[in-house]
């Protein structure tokens, strides 16, 4: 599990720290052309109109509806270009469900490849689909897998090619010596522990710490916060100054590079300002190559704009998030639990789909 982060992620992270388809609708082909009297609009059936100059019945959008097709129905174009009324879902889906839109879901997040990467969707398209830091916060048959597009989500076990127990299971960091013992359905390494991703250094069990790693999962490589054992040389603690990319620090994460401090996880940025050196900090992302995570930084710009208020860059915020979904500040998270009660926890559906607190939908 070599980091690639060593050498292609802390120049970037650097710069971060300097400058900061649709509903179809289905309607009767009976429609007697007597309904329509010519004198009221709403003498046609739900959904038509009456076309007071030819006396028949239109859709709303003024085309003729087809009374002479027998019983065949007439369906809008939504289904004619390539979905059909069985492709739409009776109601809303549990997690690993089919869907297009979020409010198929009962957890109200529809994932696309954007946000799960192609290699978990292929086969299904979209899922239902919620955020999380291990894989014990998700149902039993689903694990959390995190591809690199800045947190990891509940996906069923199949489409992860895991193979976790039927109940319960050894938590990140455990040691092991098959799969089947963990939770999260991955044990690897040497000495085995189980692999799971992790938001925080609590997450993690054993001589594992909650640290970036190169992981390789369904052919992709992605720098991901896993639960892990330090190489030997990795003494530091979040805060420690560091010089040499991460190596000597437990988190596997220095920056800036050359010349900067041992930098440890975030879910949110209550999470940093619960560490001594960062009670006065902040949970912000940063590019690792095409991969994004997210870490402490020491300190919070409290003259920049409170989440919530309208912002043009990331550079404006507090958070150091500028929503380019939402034209507002945010704040960071992993998970529903990090943000207000009136909010949830999800991604963007504009650029990186990062996630950050939003009302709840």
């Amino acid at each position: 599990m070599k980091s690639r982060l060593r050498t292609r992620v802390l120049g970037a992270a650097a710069l971060v720290f300097f400058t900061g388809a649709g509903c179809s609708l289905i309607v009767s082909g009976e429609v007697p052309e007597f309904q329509c009297d010519g004198t009221s609009r709403s003498a046609c059936p739900s959904g038509q109109q009456c076309d007071l100059s030819s006396k028949k019945c239109t859709s709303l959008d003024g085309s003729v509806i087809d009374t002479d097709s027998g019983d065949e129905d007439v369906v809008t174009d939504d289904v004619r270009d390539g979905g059909s009324e069985s492709d739409a879902p009776p109601g809303p889906g549990d997690l690993g469900a089919k869907c297009r839109l979020d409010v198929e879901c009962k957890s109200k997040l529809c994932a696309s490849g954007t946000i799960l990467t192609t290699a978990i969707t292929s086969t299904t398209g979209p899922i239902c689909t919620t955020p999380c830091c291990t894989s014990a916060e998700c149902p039993a048959s689903f694990v959390c897998f995190n591809g690199g597009t800045g947190g990891g989500y509940c996906v069923p076990k199949t489409l992860a090619q895991r193979t976790p127990p039927a109940s319960g299971g050894l938590l990140g960091g455990a040691a092991c010596t098959t799969s089947s013992q963990c939770r999260s359905g991955l044990c690897t390494g040497t000495p085995k522990t189980c692999l799971d991703t992790c938001c925080a250094l609590t997450d993690c069990t054993g001589a594992s710490t909650c640290r970036i790693e190169t992981i390789t999962a369904l052919g992709a490589a992605h720098d991901i916060w896993v639960c892990a054992t330090p190489e030997a040389a990795a003494t530091k603690v979040a805060g420690d100054t560091c010089t040499d990319q991460g190596q000597s620090c437990r988190s596997n994460v220095c920056i800036p590079v050359g010349s900067g401090i041992c930098r440890p996880p975030c879910s949110d940025t209550d999470a940093c300002r619960a560490l001594p050196l960062f009670v006065n900090g902040h949970c912000i992302y940063a590019p690792s190559g095409t991969d994004s995570f997210k870490f402490c930084l020491a300190t919070t710009f409290t003259a920049r704009l409170a989440a919530g208020l309208p912002c043009a860059m990331d550079s404006a915020c507090q958070s150091d998030l500028c929503d380019p979904e939402l034209k507002k500040c945010v704040e960071v998270c992993s998970k529903d639990s990090d943000c207000l009660t009136n909010e949830a926890c999800r991604p963007s559906a504009v650029n990186a789909p990062f996630l950050r607190c939003v009302p709840r939908p």
